[in-house]
């Protein structure tokens, strides 16, 4: 108990440092920038962050994430309206590769189904939908982890490959919250910590911070308007233990995510009905598989506290279904000769 009581006031030190460290250039410019709050978008928070593995080992996954907004708010009030509703369903290739020394590559791959239904007071139905690619991410990873704490930093670009022009069924470019691409260059920083306690070595703490500076789309719309979808800010912490039931091994999870959001800008200017505060909680479970190296993973996650600027429609819940697998590089050199 000695030894906790020591380390455990030294992690939240450091802890805190580190974050600051890396979101004190995103909250001093946070006020300039947005991220639409409205709009599924690519699950950033899910996707980034594989835990560290031995040096030249690959991490490989494959995982659907499909998010429900179908409540109505204005502030913090829950509107009595169930005409509207927004789904965002990610598919997404994720991969991970420890180098030697202490730094490692990151990165996922999205396509992106997005969906909007209006039920108007007519009694007809508007709908829209898009399909395609969605804006990749890469990231250079540096692990800085110290005795009995695994700490990683890292950062890379989000690179502007989906589109930006899909339209209605009338010809007529659909909003830029509907897009599978923002057309910007933007910038991704990441920050982990995982630790086990030494009388509880089965288990992990973690926090992890996430900071999106985005561009400006300057070609928005045909180049008639520019465009930010903006800056994002969000820090996740929670708790994951191993339990045995039966001979099968499961490590259901907790977490909790906070996430900021200012609102977009329209050719510089604040754009109504966009950004908001937001705390959601997941729960999750994943299952081991053969000899450990690969994964089943079933997350579920609700929103506590919502919190929009005027009137939004914002995430009612999200359901995440993933498999990933660690290869070391030998064995993954013989999978692809395999495959070949």
């Amino acid at each position: 108990m000695l030894i906790i009581a020591v380390k455990i006031p030294v992690l939240l030190s450091m802890c805190i440092k580190f974050l600051l460290s890396i979101l004190f250039i995103g909250i001093s410019s946070v006020a300039a920038l947005s991220q639409t709050c409205c709009s599924g978008g690519v699950p950033v928070s899910s996707n980034i962050g594989f835990q560290s593995g031995e040096k030249g080992n690959f991490i490989m996954s494959l995982s659907g994430d499909f998010n429900v907004l179908k409540t109505l708010k204005s502030g913090s009030e829950t509107l009595n309206d169930d005409q509207r509703l927004r789904t965002t369903q990610s598919y997404i290739l994720r991969g991970a590769y420890t180098l030697a020394g202490d730094f490692g590559v990151e990165g996922f791959f999205p396509v992106i189904r997005q969906t909007r239904r209006i039920n108007t007071l007519s009694g007809t139905l508007d709908r829209e939908a898009t399909f395609g690619i969605g804006d990749p991410v890469l990231l250079l990873i540096y692990d800085i982890s110290r005795k009995g704490i695994t700490a990683r930093m890292g950062a890379g670009p989000q690179i502007p490959l989906g589109s930006t022009t899909k339209t209605d069924n009338r010809g007529l470019l659909l909003l830029e919250d509907l897009q599978p691409g923002s057309g910007t260059w933007d910038l991704i920083t990441f920050a982990s910590f995982e630790y086990s306690i030494p009388e509880r070595p089965s288990s992990i703490a973690f926090l992890n911070a996430i900071y999106s500076m985005t561009g400006k789309n300057d070609g928005s719309r045909g180049g008639s308007q520019s465009y930010e979808f903006g800056n994002d800010i969000q820090v996740i912490g929670g708790y994951s233990d191993q339990v045995l039931i039966g001979t099968q091994l499961i490590v259901p999870g907790i977490s909790f995510r906070y996430r900021f959001a200012n609102r977009d800008l329209v050719n510089d200017q604040e754009l109504p009905g966009t950004g908001g505060e937001f705390i959601f909680t997941r729960l999750s479970t994943s299952f081991p598989m053969g000899n450990s190296s690969s994964n089943l993973h079933f997350n579920f996650e609700f929103p506590l506290m919502t919190r929009v600027n005027e009137t939004q429609l914002a995430t009612s819940f999200i359901v995440n279904v993933g498999w990933s697998k660690s290869f070391s590089s030998n064995k993954f050199s013989e999978s692809l000769i395999d495959l070949n």
